[in-house]
């Protein structure tokens, strides 16, 4: 027997009359409102955001495209709402990315950015600043008005709506500079460094690079290169190039330069970091771009394109890896920046200079490369027992001839030992935590020592 469809409210039947496309939000909106058993005009905006955030996973984690369609369409649908006094706030200050109007000294300082920021880093801004001015309003506030009380009610706020630290670092540091901007103006009384605190960016997790087990990492790689897939032809450019998936949804057609030493390059055009980069290229991959040239339109100025001969979307480079990873065991959650990390660790296990391998991944600071030098303990102790046998080859020990060498004693090894460390960590700027852990190990182990000595001697 069939369930019985519950009818739809008057206002929702209305909306779904001038808007049929929007059936699927109006029927979640629906449903989630009977089951709260809270009338539409005592909702607050709090409610609304909880709903909107469960919406975008109804509507597919990896399916971007319609996750935007599904938010403009329950917007539209607030915003009908609230033009007939169903709801008793602005909708739009449920949702940091609406249309909701910026003030004009918010907006003025976004155009002062525009000059000496990217699009996207303003984008960035005007998100940030709007989700701050959609606060201050819901709290009945004023930019004027705010005070140290105010913004730590705020920071809170940012707490709990569950962002990841580093969302709201770039949340805090944007307004902050927002802030002072408006003090430089005489918009603010109050100083900045009173109202946003170096104290109020909360810490960031340091995470260690991921990369692919080198058993699973073959198989990764025989299958993306047997698959007929384009998609994943481009990932296992990606493997062997270390490119971002940015880099590889925006590689040029004509991505391939040839130097006049006659080797061959790939072409990285401008990425993440504003910087363009040049990365040798092997025969098999050059066979590779070869084929990934030869599918796809004739005429066309990307080397990946989707079927209507656009930019292809970084979702569909997700599902192509999905589909490679079946039946594969994965210690952590597989994505397509783990491709990059195994490139990376991969050829510092084989031997590369940590500056080589910055300039083929495209770091503007040595400390975004270091953490690939974290993980790969075999090259680091390798290279720390190679450096102490030439050490002892270059100062042999002189005995006397008169008197019998002396025996080192355990103690003075492991203290020498101990300096050693030091100076070749310096020398050759390992990682710190990776030889403060050293060191560590190396004084317990002497004391261990020293007092076992001291036991075994009364």
């Amino acid at each position: 027997m069939k369930r019985a469809v519950r009818p739809l409210t008057p206002f929702a039947a209305e909306f779904l009359q001038l808007v049929p496309k929007a059936r699927f939000v109006v029927q979640q909106f629906d449903g989630w409102q009977r089951a709260s058993c809270r009338p539409i005009r005592q909702l607050e905006s709090a409610e609304i955001e909880q709903f909107l955030q469960r919406l975008a996973k109804a509507a597919g984690a990896d399916n971007v495209p319609a996750q935007r369609r599904t938010r403009a369409r329950v917007l539209k649908y607030f915003e009908w709402l609230h033009a007939r006094d169903l709801f008793r706030f602005d909708p739009r200050t449920a949702w940091p990315r609406s249309n909701f109007p910026l003030p004009p000294q918010a907006q003025r300082f976004l155009d002062l950015l525009a000059p000496t920021h990217s699009r996207s880093t303003v984008n960035q801004h005007r998100t940030n600043l709007r989700q701050f001015h959609i606060w201050l309003e819901a709290n009945g506030r004023a930019v004027p008005g705010i005070n140290r009380e105010k913004i730590e009610s705020w920071l809170q706020w940012l707490n709990t709506r569950g962002l990841a630290a580093s969302t709201r670092v770039h949340s805090i540091q944007q307004v902050r500079a927002y802030i002072e901007w408006l003090q430089d103006e005489q918009l603010l009384p109050a100083p900045p460094h009173d109202l946003i605190r170096g104290s109020d960016l909360p810490k960031l997790p340091k995470y260690l690079p991921r990369p692919v087990p080198p058993d699973v990492d073959a198989v990764l790689q025989r299958r993306f290169k047997s698959s007929r897939c384009t998609y994943q032809l481009g990932l296992l450019l990606m493997r062997r190039t270390g490119l971002r998936v940015g880099e590889l949804a925006n590689l040029p057609f004509n991505c391939v330069h040839t130097d006049h030493a006659g080797n061959t390059l790939l072409k990285v055009p401008l990425g993440k970091l504003a910087t363009e980069r040049l990365v040798p290229l092997d025969p098999k991959t050059v066979k590779l771009v070869s084929k990934l040239r030869r599918q796809g339109p004739r005429r066309r100025t990307l080397l990946l394109v989707a079927p209507n001969s656009r930019r292809v979307r970084y979702d569909v480079f997700r599902e192509a890896l999905n589909k490679a990873c079946r039946g594969l065991t994965f210690a952590e959650p597989m994505t397509t920046h783990r491709l990059r990390h195994t490139y990376a660790t991969s050829l510092l296990a084989a031997g590369m200079s940590l500056p080589s391998v910055m300039r083929l991944l495209g770091h503007t600071d040595y400390r975004m490369t270091l953490r690939y030098a974290a993980i790969t303990d075999s090259t680091v102790f390798t290279e720390f027992t190679s450096a102490l046998e030439r050490s002892a080859e270059r100062y042999p020990t002189v005995a006397s001839p008169k008197a019998p060498a002396a025996i080192p004693q355990p103690l003075t090894i492991l203290l020498d030992l101990v300096r050693h460390v030091k100076k070749f960590a310096a020398d050759n700027t390992l990682d710190p935590r990776l030889t403060k852990n050293l060191l560590q190990r190396l004084r317990r182990l002497h004391a261990d020592l020293r007092k076992a000595t001291r036991t075994f001697g009364r």
